[in-house]
Parts: C-alpha cells; structure tokens; sequence
C-alpha cells in the first residue's frame, strides 16, 4: 500500500477527558489529503472512529494534529 501522508493525531475523549495520541496513515488517492490543513477539511478524517482505551467511549474532540514525515524505502 503506498501512503499520501502521514499524521498524529491527539485526541481527547469526551467522557474520561484523557488524551492520546493515535497515527493515521492516508493511502494514496486522488483526493488523498497531504497536508493538515486538507485532513481537517476531508472526508477521509470524517470517516475514521477513534475509541478511548481506558473508558471505551468515543473520541470526541481532535487537539492537535502533526504531519509525519513518510520513511524512504531503501
């Protein structure tokens, strides 16, 4: 699978208030969002579901997003 991007994600559940930080990786796609700015605006974003691991609820709110730089295969 070739990746367009990849990003951190931090997250805070809504229930338990915790934090935690989660990687996404974006497949390559015509409308594939490269950078922050386009994650935050894409349907790719709106499709994904995030859990918390300590009360299992759903993720409610993204705090912070930072783009990763996508390793070179030798």
């Amino acid at each position: 699978m070739s990746l367009a991007a990849r990003f951190k994600l931090h997250l805070q559940c809504e229930n338990c208030r915790r934090t935690r930080a989660v990687i996404l990786d974006v497949p390559e796609a015509d409308d594939a969002p490269r950078d922050v700015d386009e994650l935050m605006d894409s349907a790719f974003l709106q499709q994904q579901r995030f859990d918390c691991l300590v009360c299992e609820s759903g993720i409610g709110t993204i705090v912070g997003v930072n783009r990763l730089a996508l390793e070179v295969a030798a």
